[in-house]
């Protein structure tokens, strides 16, 4: 395309085009993304204006005046001019190239797509208008296009995703709306077989799930690939308000399972640490509550992994919960096997609290929960682990379950592995440690100046001969501080020695801290 041409389709001047032959016109093009005038003057088109946009749209009904072609002639990657329309934001514009096509008798050989036809015009991703009206937030655009074509058949795109599907994703009540008021029968399909119902529930979009449970209640049961229902998805993400609203409308959709580990919407509740949720469901739909997943796992087996020490002792005054406390699932293990090997204290304290549960039960390896408190069981820690660390893959992204007691196993786990180091570093420090107490010790003892001799009369005889002097006053200070600074640091880093002690390793850093100081202080004294 020559420069003035162009320019001359930027600022949507008709002049240059006046007396081109409409072929010539169609071969006009850009020369790597085979744009025509007519996507040059949608997407440049600068003036934001309402005179702008009138010349924009004058200057698009006059090129297709001469070249009515145009209407569908798409660039490089495979849009239509109504694509570039609904992509760029120009409502106006969309609805000029509408009424142009219906305007034009299906019989014209330069035009033979009707208005219908060139809403189903798809690009080289396989958008149609609508996608891209969709995907770009553009609801006058999509408003046009859903009254031009009110039971068009939109389809999915390359990625799966139909309108309705992408409208939900973005969390856009009004588009939903708008797309299910003039076509309620309108497809909902999205990638990895979600529907617009999984689309708007992990957008956390409430009011969109309103909307289509009102005009698609079925899709409460629709299943995705990982067989998960839009429930299943609410429950993971802990969305309670989403969640009860699901229920409302089905349910029964409570007792549908996964593909995997043939999970409830409960137990992947109760996996992440929504006790609350979980409790909502059992609500809602109490046939739910005992249900267990392909390796025996029941609701408080998940919770006790997942949930901290102080909500589990409140969640366990529940009798219902408490009922599952023996319950063993296929390996043989209890809910308090699982606790016991993630802390034996917490463990300890259920069980006196509630004056429930059997610490002497074996699972099928023949442990009990007692064993486990007082020598743990590697086996079911690395299975407890192994459940935690599906971050990113396969169905579970935050992993089967969530570690409610991650704080104290973080710590464990940073004690094994930090433990030694420090230990290593707490002899060279205890070293520095002593030394400054050493030094510092000394000099209070040699002070500078010397004192008073006994041969001296008066009461201040033996005293420090400059004990009045500011300086000598502030050495003293100092001196004094950093004595005591690094004697508490001696002494942490000797306690730290002992296995006893082992937990309190985390005063290695206020040691490491007094030290320091001591060091500062007795070199300025």
């Amino acid at each position: 395309m020559e420069p003035k041409l162009y320019e001359a389709a930027t600022n949507g001047e008709i002049e240059p085009f006046n007396g081109i032959a409409k072929d010539n016109l169609r071969s006009i093009v850009t020369h790597n993304n085979k744009h025509t005038v007519l996507h040059v003057n949608i997407a440049r088109q600068s003036l934001k204006n309402k005179e702008g946009e009138s010349v924009s749209t004058k200057f698009v009904e006059q090129i297709l005046e001469i070249c009515p072609s145009l209407l569908i002639q798409t660039n490089a990657k495979g849009d239509s001019p109504l694509h570039a329309a609904a992509k760029c934001g120009r409502p106006a514009v969309v609805k000029v190239l509408i009424e142009f096509a219906k305007k034009q008798p299906t019989a014209m050989k330069c035009c033979a797509k009707t208005a219908w036809q060139m809403l189903g015009l798809t690009n080289e991703e396989e958008n149609t208008a609508l996608h891209e009206a969709v995907q770009c937030g553009n609801l006058d655009a999509v408003k046009i296009l859903m009254e031009a074509g009110p039971n068009f058949p939109y389809s999915a795109n390359v990625n799966g995703e139909t309108p309705l599907y992408m409208a939900a994703a973005r969390g856009s009540k009004k588009m939903v709306a708008e797309i299910l008021e003039k076509c309620s029968s309108a497809a909902h399909d999205g990638p990895n077989g979600k529907t617009a119902l999984h689309a708007a529930v992990n957008s956390y979009a409430a009011d969109v799930v309103e909307k289509l449970l009102a005009k698609k209640r079925h899709l409460t049961r629709e299943r995705d690939d990982c067989g998960w229902t839009p429930l299943h998805h609410s429950a993971y993400l802990g969305l309670k308000d989403i969640t009860a609203l699901l229920l409302e409308f089905d349910g029964s959709s409570a007792l549908i399972l996964d593909k995997d580990r043939k999970m409830t919407a409960l137990l992947m509740a109760a996996s992440q640490g929504h006790e609350s949720l979980a409790g909502t469901i059992i609500a809602h739909y109490p046939e739910c509550y005992d249900l267990v997943d392909n390796g025996g796992w029941n609701v408080l087996h998940f919770l006790m992994v997942s949930l901290h020490e102080s909500k589990l002792k409140r969640l366990l005054k529940d009798p219902l919960y408490k009922s599952f406390i023996d319950e063993k699932n296929e390996m043989g293990n209890t809910p308090l096997h699982i606790l016991a090997t993630l802390s034996a204290r917490t463990c300890n304290e259920i069980v006196r609290q509630i004056g429930k549960g059997d610490t002497q039960a074996v699972n099928k390896k023949k442990i009990s929960v007692k064993h486990i408190e007082l020598y743990g069981c590697p086996e079911l820690q690395g299975e407890i682990q192994g459940l935690s660390e599906n971050i990113g893959r396969g169905q579970y992204p935050k992993g089967v379950v969530k570690l409610g007691q991650d704080k104290s196993h973080s710590f464990v786990k940073f004690l094994d592995e930090e433990v030694t180091g420090m230990e290593n570093a707490s002899v060279s420090h205890l070293v520095v440690a002593a030394l400054t107490a050493t030094v510092t010790f000394a000099a209070a003892l040699t002070l500078l100046g010397g004192n008073k001799g006994d041969n001296e009369d008066g009461p201040n005889r033996g005293s420090a001969i400059f004990a009045k002097n500011a300086a000598f006053q502030a050495f003293i200070i100092s001196d004094a501080i950093a004595m005591v600074l690094s004697l508490f640091a001696a002494f942490v880093h000797f306690i730290l020695s002992l296995k006893l002690f082992r937990k309190f390793i985390f005063v290695f850093v206020f040691a490491l801290f007094f030290t320091l100081i001591a060091m500062v202080l007795a070199s300025s004294a």
